[in-house]
């Protein structure tokens, strides 16, 4: 007999929404069986009585049921946030992206529009002139031969249109958002991400546990940011380190100037990353490099310690200074274009 979304709905509200009914609802929801109406009470109500593992677990594996992926050559990594912070800051995951192509890692990122921020990483990359609507083909021709590419995530999540207007209507973070860094459509093997509070924290940790075949450096900043920040304490989750508190003290560098990580709209994020990628040495830079740092050493299976940490935290301030990533700028905009 067919599921009644109701009752779904239903269990939600009481806490009672087990494995196997959170696959039933995200089969019926990725189906384009329920209305707007019905998807936005179920996950409003699941923010509100509180996402817990199972439930990603089993809307991940509907979900990359219906993903279009890539295939990638080389071993390759993301970085992203969760978003949903609140924090509205520049595209710093992106920014590290660009930095850590520049170091010959290559970078599969994946990412959208602006839903829940002024900016999404979509938006700023089109801002620089870098096409992100491509085909499969070319896709994977631009990781092999740019080192690095950007997925668009409606052309991977097509069964993602049916929850689009409900997200954009909501305007507050959802599963979604927790979901969305665990569809990379390159599968890729290192992955950075960011969390915007401990309670998502400790479900990504018990999600990357599950999955033997992902590094994962997971991030919790400072003050619920969804990035590694340089006003205080960070808790950082690797498999090979477990957990590890870090505090920017130790690179003795100012402590950020909000209105210089800030973000606006894509023209003006745009404008700053090429600003740093030029030269200017302010809090994005200083930002985009200690996250750059540790995507280096997840790449590179460096052990996370405040020593090490000092030592590569130079490596992306060099590369930064020596303007490669406008080299990569330049040609992923070039590639994309053509």
């Amino acid at each position: 007999m067919k599921t009644n979304f109701k009752d779904l709905i239903i269990k939600v509200y009481n806490d009672d929404l087990d494995l196997d009914s959170t696959r039933t609802a995200f089969s019926m929801i990725m189906n384009g069986e329920i209305n707007d109406t019905q998807i936005s009470a179920f996950v409003s109500l699941l923010q509100k009585s509180g996402i817990k593992a199972h439930h990603v677990i089993g809307a991940l594996e509907i979900m990359r049921s219906k993903m279009i992926g890539i295939k990638s050559k080389v071993k390759s990594i993301d970085t992203c946030g969760t978003g949903g912070d609140g924090k509205n800051s520049l595209n710093i995951s992106t920014a590290t992206a660009f930095v850590l192509a520049a170091k010959g890692i290559s970078v599969a990122k994946h990412g959208n529009k602006a839903l829940t921020s002024k900016c999404g990483s979509a938006d700023v990359l089109k801002a620089l002139n870098i096409k992100v609507d491509m085909e499969i083909s070319k896709l994977e021709s631009c990781l092999s031969e740019i080192g690095m590419c950007f997925m668009f995530a409606p052309n991977h999540h097509p069964a993602m249109k049916f929850v689009g207007p409900v997200r954009q209507q909501l305007g507050i973070r959802t599963i979604f958002n927790i979901l969305g860094p665990l569809l990379n459509p390159a599968n890729v093997e290192n992955q950075i991400v960011g969390v915007y509070s401990e309670e998502v924290f400790n479900i990504y940790k018990e999600v990357f546990d599950k999955d033997a075949a992902k590094n994962v450096c997971l991030v919790s900043g400072f003050n619920n940011n969804d990035e590694i920040s340089l006003d205080g304490v960070n808790t950082i989750y690797t498999k090979n380190n477990g957990i590890f508190e870090f505090d920017p003290k130790i690179l003795d560098i100012p402590k950020t100037n909000l209105s210089e990580i800030s973000g606006g709209d894509a023209d003006y994020n745009a404008n700053r990353i090429l600003e740093i990628f030029n030269g200017k040495i302010d809090s994005f830079f200083n930002t985009v490099c200690i996250n750059s740092a540790f995507g280096i050493m997840l790449h590179e299976s460096i052990s996370i310690n405040n020593d090490n940490i000092l030592k590569i935290f130079e490596d992306p301030k060099n590369l930064m200074l020596s303007k490669k990533p406008i080299d990569v700028i330049t040609n992923l905009s070039k590639f994309t274009n053509s």
